[in-house]
């Protein structure tokens, strides 16, 4: 079912509203099921993750292009490496040793446990240097896949907006596009840090649904001003509950945090 041209003139924000960044902010190693275990365990039943591909054109759960950070001691890049390869790898003692054997996961795994768990999902598309276009078709494409049922269904949808369904995400404009034209029924929302000049002429063109910018760039202003051309506005990432309360004061329709431990998702 595409999505109504007119959908955006009726609905509040369809999705929850606040999410879990990176699946689990700072209570667990960020993109791997443990980490989104730990999130559901601070009761967040929405995520933020990111989807990138290996050598082998596989969507695996990875923020980092460049290891180093979260896998450590190894000089390689995901576009180095198999699926199979970055899954054998630690991601996760960076953060505690508790976390040791944390792993980075395939976008196949990652949905079917959102969904076996009832998690709601952003998907940025996070595409290596030189490899936007085909990540985002291979992500749209997985993604459309793992909930063609719904689609297909209608699942608990208002005019094209399916809510199980994942809301993808990009900085990479080449990125959306591609993921536009594989799987149009995947609502797509472009992620900007400060507020481009064009963002209306780039989000009609892509027709997304929403707009994520950094929370610090927002303003009353420009949140009117995204309402009036029919677009969500979703920031990240704010880390104080009275942070949070004034977001959603000034406008803002739905936000992802780190500090799970301190920001209810019932907030």
């Amino acid at each position: 079912m595409p999505i109504s041209e007119n959908s955006l003139k009726t609905l509040p924000w369809p999705f929850p509203r606040i999410l879990a960044h990176r699946g689990s902010g700072t209570v667990g190693p960020e993109n791997t099921l443990e980490g989104y275990r730990a999130g559901l365990l601070h009761g967040y039943r929405a995520i933020e993750t990111d989807a990138m591909l290996t050598r082998d054109l596989i969507p695996m759960i990875m923020h980092d292009e460049k290891f180093g950070r979260v896998i450590r001691d190894d000089p390689r890049s995901v576009p180095e490496v198999t699926a199979h390869e970055l899954e054998s790898l630690d991601a996760g003692s960076w953060l505690s040793p508790i976390w040791y054997g944390a792993s980075s996961m395939r976008l196949t795994t990652a949905i079917r446990w959102c969904r076996r768990n009832a998690v709601w999902m952003n998907i940025e598309i996070k595409p290596a240097k030189g490899h936007a276009e085909e990540t985002g078709r291979i992500v749209a494409e997985t993604t459309a896949g793992e909930f063609e049922d719904l689609i297909r269904s209608g699942g608990d949808s208002r005019e094209g907006i399916v809510r199980e369904v994942p809301l993808l995400s990009s900085y990479s404009r080449d990125a959306l596009a591609a993921a536009r034209e594989a799987a149009p029924d995947i609502p797509r929302a472009l992620l900007v840090d400060d507020i481009p000049g064009d963002w209306r002429e780039a989000v009609i063109e892509l027709e997304c649904v929403s707009i994520h910018p950094d929370y610090r760039f927002v303003t009353p202003e420009f949140i009117r001003e995204a309402h009036d051309s029919r677009l969500w506005v979703f920031v990240y990432t704010p880390n104080s509950p009275d942070v949070v309360r004034a977001l959603f004061r000034m406008g803002v329709d739905a936000l992802c945090t780190d500090r799970l431990d301190l920001i209810s998702p019932a907030l």
